[in-house]
């Protein structure tokens, strides 16, 4: 049957069908190149949180070195362990190379985990030991997952990558995953408004045959120090779980401090010692 031989109403109800079909299959064209456009690079994502963090500039000169101290809080089941951490590092151009030392005060209990740029070393009741290999690579791994690398991602060699946008209430957040050269991963969730880091997660394993352990870091409270923003409070989740709490009370960056207070033989000394105030 020939499209002539419909009638008038009929041959209008196809028209309009046709006319419906392309407008459908060009708006539908029109959303998708609209949404194309409204995805960011991820590189720009990254760029964006560094200004919001105090520009890269800005970050190098002032966050070169520091000392953070911190309340610490440790949940497990119902019971609550509090103690309070000192945290010095000098910065170097990679990630990895940073000197770190990492002092932690329970009851009863001093700990310190350092890194000299050579070698991992604790001191546990007084005693220089070398931690094992799990200490030793959770140490490191905390790092390598730090907020820090994704504002550190260009001098690091990363690769970013855009995962997905999501909704935290009103705020619209960014998904970027990060890879680091060794093959490290950390997905980082930023907001699109204000380009603060607020979520970062990644996965570990304790051993190769476990179950990994799913993480995630939640930072909040976000303090203006020195022209770079720092987020004082850090809760942590394995696991779906809080685990861990911090709270920082003081930082202070740019004090010049000496490489040599990063080796296990000076720890013991008091962090402002180790200072040229």
């Amino acid at each position: 049957m020939s499209f002539k031989n419909f009638s008038g109403k009929a041959r209008w109800a196809v028209f309009a069908g046709i006319v419906l079909f392309l407008g459908l299959g060009a708006l539908l064209s029109q959303t998708k190149e609209v949404n194309a456009e409204k995805i960011p690079k991820p590189e720009e994502i990254a760029e964006r949180a560094i200004l919001a963090y105090g520009s890269r500039a800005g970050l190098y000169a002032v966050q070169r070195n520091g000392t953070l101290r911190a309340l610490v809080k440790f949940f497990s089941g119902d019971s609550v362990r509090e103690g309070k951490t000192v945290t010095k590092f000098i910065r170097k151009e990679k990630l990895k190379d940073d000197l770190r030392i990492v002092e932690l005060e329970l009851p009863g209990i001093r700990y310190i985990l350092g890194f000299d740029g050579k070698e991992t070393w604790n001191i546990h009741d007084g005693e220089i030991q070398k931690p094992n290999e799990g200490v030793s690579k959770g140490f490191h791994m905390a790092h390598a997952h730090s907020y820090e690398s994704l504002l550190r991602y260009k001098e690091n060699d990363s690769k970013l990558e855009y995962v997905a946008n999501t909704k935290l209430g009103n705020l619209l957040m960014d998904v970027v995953d990060l890879t680091l050269p060794d093959g490290v991963r950390t997905r980082y969730e930023v907001s699109r408004n204000s380009g603060r880091i607020l979520y970062l997660n990644y996965e570990e394993k304790s051993n190769p045959e476990a179950e990994p352990s799913k993480y995630r870091l939640y930072f909040k409270d976000f303090h203006v120090i020195q022209n770079t923003l720092v987020p004082y409070i850090t809760m942590i989740y394995q696991d779906g779980k809080l685990v861990e709490e911090r709270k920082i009370v003081e930082v202070v960056f740019n004090v010049q401090l000496k490489e040599d207070a990063f080796k296990a033989e000076n720890a013991n000394k008091p962090a402002e010692a180790a200072a040229k105030q």
